[in-house]
């Protein structure tokens, strides 16, 4: 299966979007990764729901990441956009019964629904929440900030955690890695990835178009 990399909308110069979003779109990528925060669950502020007409308008689609506290109230603002094939958020901003029902009310849009894992989360605690989605974001940073440090341990626990539970339920889970991701964690990380997300690193390379190649070829 051919590994997909998106890049991460904050790593974007939003005075040359336009230009970045026709440059992912020319390099044949197909989606770029939409963060959400509320300043209240992460200690920060991303995008509302401004840029994903101009993402759907370039044939381009998005995942979507909430990292807020009422991620229901939020989803239900955003559900309406075409441009958007995936929905994930944090499992800890809601009990599990209420995880459960928003992962149901995004598939009932026909949207890839599931979790967010941070590097340090017990991921054994969600395994049922992990069962029931369809794609999860591993975190490789604590959420909140682009251009962190990848934190190798936790995140790498994680990593093999959900690809074995991939493995013995047979599912078609995406495996999504998010934060601190460049060429050598790409390296470190690809057998159990499928989609890379990757901001600061990726949008500050001269020649995109060579990381491209590089990373179909390990």
């Amino acid at each position: 299966m051919k590994k997909e990399l998106e890049p991460s909308l904050l790593a974007f110069d939003l005075k040359k979007i336009d230009l970045q979003i026709r440059e992912i779109k020319q390099l044949g990528l197909k989606s770029i990764h939409y963060d959400v925060m509320d300043n209240i669950f992460v200690p920060n502020t991303a995008f509302d729901t401004e840029w994903l007409d101009l993402i759907k308008s370039n044939n381009l689609s998005c995942s979507v990441h909430f990292m807020v506290k009422d991620p229901l109230n939020w989803i239900k603002r955003f559900i309406k956009y075409k441009s958007i094939y995936a929905i994930t958020f944090h499992p800890e901003a809601v009990s599990k019964q209420e995880a459960k029902e928003i992962l149901t009310f995004i598939k009932s849009h026909k949207i890839l629904a599931g979790v967010a894992i941070k590097p340090y989360t017990n991921h054994k605690k969600y395994e049922d929440l992990i069962e029931l989605s369809d794609i999860i974001t591993i975190m490789g940073v604590e959420p909140g900030f682009g251009g962190q440090k990848f934190i190798e341990e936790a995140t790498l626990k994680n990593l093999k955690y959900v690809s074995e539970l991939k493995k013995k339920k047979k599912t078609k889970l995406i495996i999504q890695l998010d934060g601190g991701v460049n060429l050598e964690i790409i390296k470190k990380t690809y057998k159990f990835v499928d989609n890379f997300v990757s901001g600061s690193f990726f949008m500050k390379q001269e020649n995109k178009k060579e990381i491209l190649k590089l990373i179909n070829e390990i």
